[in-house]
This record gives C-alpha cells, structure tokens and sequence, in this order.
C-alpha cells in the first residue's frame, strides 16, 4: 500500500476510536471536538448502501463493456485470453486511479474494479492453460489454484481488502488439499496460518487494513484446521475429494477416527477459551460457529431429535447462557469479574481496543494540523482594590 493510504487508514482510526470512546464516555464532548479538529477526515465515507450500490453499477458497466468488446471483436478461442488480460490490466488501472484519489476511495468503484480485474485474469489463465497449451485437468488446476493465490494474496497486500485475503486463505487451502497428505498439510498450516498472522495483528508497522487481513487470515485458518479434523469431514473424505473426480478414496481407519472425535469436540471448547482469555471478539465468533458445527455434526451421528428442534434448542441455550453470564457479571464487584464486564465499553473489537492502541495510532498518523493563533481581542481592563473590584 502506498504511504499516503496508510497515513489516511491511520487517522481514520484515530477517528472511529474517539467516536467509540465517546459513545462509551470515556471521553467529554470537547475532547472529541479536538481530536476531531486536530484530526479532519482525510476521505468522504459514504453510507454502506450508496457503497454497495456503487460497486453494483461499477461491476454492471464492466461487464456490458466486456460483452461489448466480445461481441465487436470476436476473439477466437486462442486470443481470447489476450482480450481478458486487455480488460484486467483496464480494472486494474481504474482501482489504482480511483485509490490515489481522495473523494473516490472509499466509495465502492475501486474494490469492484479490481476484483473483476483479477477475476477476468484468472479467467484468462484458465482458458490459456485448457485451450493454447492443452495442459492436463490435473496440472491445469493446481497451476490455476496457485495462480488465484498469488493473485488475491497481492491484491491483499496492495489494497488491504480483508475479502481478498479470504479468497488468498482458500486458494491455499485448495492446492494443499490437491497433494497426497492434504488433510495433513490442512492441520499443519492452519496452526501456523493462525499463529503466524495472530503475533502481527496488533504490530504498529502494519496498516489498519493489513491488520484486518490478518485477522481474516486468523479465522480461515482455524477453520481449515476444524474442517480437516471434523468426523463428518473425514468419514465423507472431504478435503480429499478437492483432488479431483474419479479418485478411488479408502475410507477412514479407527485410529482417525477416534481423533477425529476428540477434534471435533475439543477445538471449539479450544477456540472460544482462547478468544475469551484474548478478549478478541472475531476468534469468539469463530468458536462459536465451529461450536455450532460440532453440534450439527453430532446431529448428524446421534438422532435425538429434529434437526430443527435441535437448533432451536442449541440457540434457546445460548440466550440463556448469555443473560445468565451477564447477570453474574453485573453482580460482581463494580460489574466487573477479572476483567471482564457486563457494561457496554464498544461497538466491536476496534473500539475495544482504541484506549491501549491509541497512543500507537497517533503516533503513526500525520502531525496534527496547528492550532491557529488567534488576533488581538480587547477585553477590556478592570480596576478596584481592597476587595473591591470592576471592569471597563
């Protein structure tokens, strides 16, 4: 990314933090009208629909003009490649235009440029590969598979788009589900997927949108270990059948089994005490759908009931559960049990975060503007003694 995008990434923070501690008091009225001051928005930030709506109409135009250009021009099988690559390298320019400009950044256009420009690129590599060079199924998709993630993994890097860091997660679990251990390599480099990103979540040389990426990058990992160590997963074989069709796949020994059991259960007990004991509210959430998944894979094994009437009741539990922590929260001493409180500090895990990043923050953001001296402004003089006193 490029440092003038940092430094507005930065203040930004430093924005949304003193609109969270406002909203949590923690701090008054006047501060928050001097940082704000001191801090001005570097980019307008339209509402989510007018975004959404912009990246509709962005992705509607792009792919008019790609029928256009296909149907004045009809390319031939060989040369369609080339016209995709023409059309990727033109959404490609178009999101770095729209990034380097201010009042255009953040309104929708450059995420949807870029991301059908990567995608036309894929599609090209896809049609070079099958038709000009007549490679294998087999080459052909772990060459593809390895293209995707070297593409969104430097569209992450470059435009720090959480979405993007996802796509690069699952391009990288797919080609390791292609080689002969897959389910192995899945265990192996989600741990290290999660361990490695987890240390630089909050490291201050990385932007605030890189910080995210990892935070993706965190849960996809847990996610691709869960789903290599889940029964259901290894009794259907599947993270093996991302190999390919018509392989002849043996079934599970009770050895894997067995472990597959105890993965299935002890992880998203795992995962939640870790997102407790880290106050990380997105590795919460991720041990609770891997929670949610356990219990339907126990479903799935053991028919106590509807699967509706499971759910309904797996969800009525967690209501529960949540007013009953909640209520012994709020007894505690000044509503407080170690560390953790029932009372409404943030909106999320930023502001959660914003009093002991802040200082960090600041200090990478651009100096503050400085603060106008003001004129010459009489006030008048005043006069009067021994406990007399008046102005003129």
């Amino acid at each position: 990314m490029k440092r003038e995008w940092i430094a507005a990434e930065r203040v930004e923070e430093v924005r949304a933090a003193a609109k969270g501690w406002k909203r949590a008091g923690a701090v008054d009225s006047g501060t928050f009208g001097e940082i704000s001051r001191r801090y001005p928005e570097p980019r307008p930030l339209p509402a989510p629909l007018w975004r959404l709506l912009t990246a509709f109409f962005v992705t509607a135009g792009l792919l008019l003009l790609t029928g256009a250009l296909f149907i004045a021009f009809r390319p031939e099988i060989g040369t369609t490649p080339l016209l995709l690559l023409f059309l990727s390298a033109m959404c490609v320019v178009a999101a770095e235009v729209q990034e380097r400009s201010p009042a255009l950044a953040l309104r929708g256009g450059a995420g949807a440029a870029s991301f059908w420009g990567i995608v036309f690129l894929l599609v090209g590599v896809f049609l070079f590969l099958e038709e000009t060079l007549k490679v294998r199924e087999e080459s052909g998709g772990t060459i593809l598979v390895l293209a995707s993630l070297a593409f969104w993994a430097l569209a992450a890097w470059r435009w720090g788009s959480p979405g993007y860091a996802a796509f690069a997660g699952i391009s990288l679990f797919i080609l390791l589900a292609r080689a002969p251990s897959g389910r192995l390599l899945w265990i192996t480099s989600g741990v290290a997927l999660t361990l490695v990103f987890e240390r630089v979540l909050d490291r201050p040389s990385w932007s605030p949108s890189h910080g995210r990426c990892a935070a993706v990058l965190v849960v996809v990992g847990l996610l691709g270990v869960y789903a290599a160590v889940n029964l259901y997963s290894l009794d259907h074989r599947l993270v093996e059948s991302l190999r390919g069709t018509g392989l002849d796949l043996p079934g599970p020994r009770f050895q894997e089994r067995i472990w597959a059991i105890v993965g299935t259960a002890v992880l998203p007990v795992a995962v939640l005490w870790w997102g407790a004991r880290s106050r990380r509210t997105f590795v919460l959430d991720a041990g609770i759908v891997i929670a949610a998944l356990s219990l339907i894979t126990l479903r799935h094994y053991v028919h106590i009931a509807a699967t509706w009437l499971v759910l309904s009741l797996a969800g009525t539990a967690l209501v529960l559960l949540a007013l009953a922590l909640n209520r012994w929260l709020s007894k505690g001493p000044e509503k407080e049990r170690d560390g953790f409180t029932a009372e409404p500090l943030f909106a999320d895990e930023a502001r959660l975060r914003a009093l002991e990043l802040a200082p960090v923050v600041a200090a990478h953001a651009p100096g503050p503007r400085p603060p106008v001296e003001p004129g010459y402004q009489g006030g008048g003089g005043s006069f009067g003694g021994g406990g007399a006193g008046g102005s003129y």
